[in-house]
């Protein structure tokens, strides 16, 4: 019970922190004002140019035979990382096909489809068993593709003190909110890959803000775990260096100034994941 309460105050405080961020700078911006979506691959490539780190297909001389790589090298960092994104996991305009194929696979009815859509109704156990099952399989094909990758590049441009970091970045509106999306990922990555190839993960929203609260601002941001405390220590430093420009960079191309809200606890990602 005192547990309870303990996670209940954390996320209360968590969240006035965020409201009184949004009280100072929000600034509303009807939906018909929001900016044409970035193309993820393509701005990142440029950005990460900017902060000084490299893309390794243009490190590859032959391109004819081009090897499974990783697509950053940060040398001065001593850092790879892999830049994944999630459209199409119940996202953007196919999702609502992806749940009625669900509901179709656990043998639900069209009657329990439509009270889905027009009542509200909660979703049937075994449509929620097998669409959970199908998220955690979609952000886990993703995970193995990309330590493939950052195996194959530590092995060429990197050496045994390289951190491997991925960067999944969602750029379609998930159908089940950021937050649901965020801890698939980190409880894929607690239960199966903590280990020496991938030292970190980093969870982005381009494109697809958040809102605290209907009537509030709009929140893109940067929100990083790590496979444990040592190399929490160790990675740190460069991970929130690089949320930090990217931010920077990525408000700039949306002629948003504001500056950033820096969390500091897992509370204070999930208040500003809700799903507005």
């Amino acid at each position: 019970m005192f547990e309870k309460f303990k996670e209940w105050r954390s996320k209360a405080k968590a969240r006035k922190r965020i409201e009184q961020y949004d009280r100072d700078y929000s600034r509303a911006r009807p939906f018909s004002e929001r900016p044409e979506p970035l193309h993820v691959e393509k701005i990142f490539d440029a950005f990460v140019a900017e902060f000084g780190g490299k893309k390794i297909s243009d490190l590859i001389e032959n391109k004819a035979q081009m090897p499974l790589n990783a697509d950053y090298l940060f040398e001065y960092h001593n850092v790879i990382a892999e830049l994944k994104t999630l459209e199409g996991i119940y996202s953007g305009p196919d999702a609502i096909r992806q749940l009625i194929q669900a509901y179709i696979d656990a043998g639900c009815t069209g009657s329990d489809v439509m009270g889905l859509i027009y009542r509200n109704e909660p979703v049937p156990v075994a449509a929620a068993k097998l669409m959970q099952k199908r998220v955690r399989r979609s952000i886990e094909q993703r995970l193995k593709q990309a330590r493939k990758q950052l195996r194959k590049s530590k092995a060429v441009f990197g050496n045994d003190n390289t951190n491997l970091l991925i960067l999944i970045a969602i750029d379609q509106q998930p159908l089940f909110g950021h937050r649901t999306m965020l801890f698939n990922l980190a409880k894929i990555m607690g239960d199966n890959y903590a280990d020496e190839h991938t030292d970190g993960v980093v969870y982005l929203n381009p494109n697809i803000p958040t809102k605290i609260s209907p009537d509030s601002m709009e929140f893109s941001g940067w929100y990083p775990f790590y496979r444990d405390d040592d190399v929490n220590d160790e990675l740190s430093d460069f991970v929130n260096l690089l949320g930090n420009k990217w931010l920077n960079f990525y408000g700039k191309q949306l002629g948003e100034t504001n500056p950033i809200l820096e969390l500091e606890s897992l509370d204070e990602m999930s208040a500003a994941l809700e799903r507005f």
